[in-house]
């Protein structure tokens, strides 16, 4: 692990040459692109959004790729790399970073001190929700530009004492608890006409054949249940997760993330 991070390290050093220096309170450059998905142009347009937006609300907005995983999971992997590599803003170093690992086809979202409030666990599904669709489609430059534009937005939102903590009520919604409300009634008044005919009804229906027989008449020497096949289908739950837990290095850390 420690050699892997080291090589990060270089990787790093590598990449604070070929790019503009940032200001001082941010130890790393927004992007340390590794699996190198991004072109020269993306990464530079790229880096100059998360930097605008790192020096707004002096808090930690990154993106780091790999080709091979450093750690033994996406979580740790992107938890060890914020901590250890001294990614973060102020004085608990606050931020965020996306994570993605190529070789796997895994991501992590990783928070840390006021990130857990920032992107709280319904900020980060919503995270979650806007970039797996791109990352799955190989739109790596997308997935990582939603990220930004995202952070931004809930970035804002906290900024304005209004942190994205509830369930977005879409148009959908809206046509469901009205098609809800309009069904209800008929509902109940179908089941009480139902209820009123059935106690009008004099005639019995018979399911059975054996009042129709005669006693006696009918005798069966031997019976027997033959069971033929069974067809078991099986189906890969997607690895999908979320929660605030404990890093390697004793912090706590949000997030969430999956497969791709």
């Amino acid at each position: 692990m420690k050699k892997i991070v080291s090589l990060l390290f270089v990787c790093f050093l590598f990449f604070t040459l070929t790019v503009p220096c940032f200001a001082a309170e941010f130890e790393n450059p927004p992007i340390l692109d590794v699996a190198e998905y991004l072109s020269e142009s993306q990464f530079e347009e790229l880096s100059e959004k998360l930097e605008g937006i790192r020096q707004k609300y002096n808090f930690e907005v990154a993106i780091v790729t790999e080709a091979e995983m450093s750690g033994n999971d996406a979580m740790s992997s992107a938890d060890d790399i914020y901590d250890y590599l001294g990614y973060g803003a102020g004085e608990n170093d606050d931020g965020i970073m996306l994570y993605i690992c190529s070789g796997t086809r895994e991501y992590w979202i990783t928070t840390h001190a006021d990130g857990l409030k920032v992107f709280n666990e319904r900020g980060i599904e919503y995270l979650k929700k806007n970039i797996e669709t791109h990352l799955a489609n190989d739109d790596y430059y997308l997935a990582m530009d939603t990220f930004a534009d995202l952070a931004d937005e809930l970035l804002e939102m906290a900024a304005n004492g209004e942190p994205y903590n509830k369930k977005q009520i879409s148009m959908t919604y809206i046509l469901i608890v009205l098609g809800g409300a309009l069904l209800i009634p008929f509902i109940i008044a179908k089941i009480m006409t139902n209820s009123k005919l059935a106690k009008m009804k004099t005639a019995v229906e018979n399911d059975y054949a054996a009042n129709y027989i005669k006693p006696g008449s009918k005798q069966l020497d031997f019976s027997r249940d033959i069971f033929l096949y069974s067809n078991i289908t099986k189906t890969e739950r997607p690895k999908n997760e979320s929660g605030s837990h404990t890093s390697s290095s004793g912090r706590t850390h949000g997030g969430g993330g999956g497969s791709f």
